[in-house]
């Protein structure tokens, strides 16, 4: 299944310093294959990257059973690799990420989407409740649209882009910072297994590979790295997604910027984005993005809905902001069972939703 660069790149990539120190390693010899060849009567040249310390220990694995082993745990656990010797590997990375370049991505799904058209959204992990009204507008109309959502499956903004694109039958690509046989955070298992099965999930990291502190921001390079454009919807001074916008204009790439309120913490450095880098779009509307890419907006989709007197009068009371249901009970005049239907209708047609509290409000546009 991988041929011989394919195999000593797997092996190479096992172990756990720095993609700058592969690439450099890689580079002193003809090919991937010729270093694990010639492994043990080139010390001289693997120190001079490394040291006499992960010599030795690289030594003592570098042989065909443990290469064998490493693929075989990845083709237990459903797990593909695609290398810098492979046909398939996505070339934006090695001409945008230049010696930094991860050797191999591991990936579960449908490695495709790398050829299609990708745009990040990146944001807090303590999302509020505007951005998540935020993530969710401007995911799911760029995925209307046609774009690949890439996001890192972190809590927060990263899930909610996830999910939406999901909801609305679009592409998504998940880049982890662990290996792909741990699912970090855990209460998005299900979200994983989601993105799995219908789209794609990478990571550079090898299999079992724990969440740690350094490796979720490093692998944001790979998530800006992949897209034409990346969206920050909602962001802290010291939120993760700094450094990802800071990638991005590092990489040349599109930075969008949706501002947020002055008096927010979770949206200063959205506004710091804005006000102190001239390379920064602010957005309020996906076709401040769609404009940039020349891309005609999509017609907007209007569900033939026919809503009847009760649904009516309820959507205007609604118009002038959220009710509870006691609220709607009283005005509407209906049972509770049947209120209880014509809200669950609603919420069904996307006209409106319920939010905590049980109160309820009309779906934004």
């Amino acid at each position: 299944m991988y041929n011989s660069d394919e195999r000593a790149l797997i092996w190479l990539n096992s172990f756990s310093f720095s993609a700058p120190k592969k690439n450099h390693l890689i580079n002193n010899f003809m090919s991937p294959a010729e270093l694990v060849e010639d492994f043990n009567e080139c010390k001289d040249i693997i120190c001079s990257v490394l040291n006499e310390k992960n010599f030795l220990i690289m030594r003592d694995v570098c042989n065909d059973i443990y290469i064998d082993k490493l693929i075989s745990d990845m083709a237990d656990k459903h797990v593909k690799a695609v290398t810098m010797y492979s046909d398939d590997y996505p070339t934006i990375l090695s001409d945008t990420l230049s010696e930094d370049t991860p050797i191999v991505l591991y990936y579960i799904g449908n490695i495709e989407l790398f050829d299609s058209n990708c745009f990040a959204i990146v944001g807090n992990r303590r999302i509020t409740r505007y951005g998540r009204d935020v993530t969710e507008k401007f995911a799911r109309e760029l995925t209307l649209h046609g774009f690949t959502i890439v996001s890192g499956m972190a809590r927060g903004v990263d899930s909610v882009a996830h999910t939406e694109c999901l909801k609305h039958d679009g592409n998504t690509i998940a880049v982890l910072g662990t290996g792909l046989d741990i699912v970090y955070p855990s209460e998005n298992r299900e979200l994983y297994r989601s993105i799995a099965k219908s789209c794609l999930v990478i990571s550079e990291y090898p299999l079992g590979t724990p969440p740690t502190s350094y490796n979720f921001p490093h692998r944001n390079r790979i998530i800006t790295a992949l897209s034409r454009g990346v969206l920050v919807t909602e962001a802290g001074m010291k939120s993760g997604s700094m450094i990802s916008a800071n990638l991005a204009i590092d990489q040349g790439k599109d930075l969008f910027v949706v501002p947020g309120s002055i008096f927010s913490e979770q949206s200063l450095g959205c506004n710091a984005l804005i006000k102190n880098n001239t390379n920064t779009f602010m957005v309020t509307t996906v076709n401040d993005i769609l404009e940039k890419y020349d891309i005609r907006k999509r017609d907007e989709v209007v569900n033939a809905i026919q809503l009847d007197f009760i649904e009516q009068s309820i959507v205007k009371e609604l118009e002038n902001g959220k009710l509870h249901f006691e609220e709607i009970l009283s005005k509407s005049n209906l049972e509770v069972s049947a209120l209880f239907m014509t809200l669950t209708g609603l919420e069904v047609s996307k006209v409106i939703r319920k939010i905590p509290g049980n109160f309820y409000e009309l779906q934004p546009n």
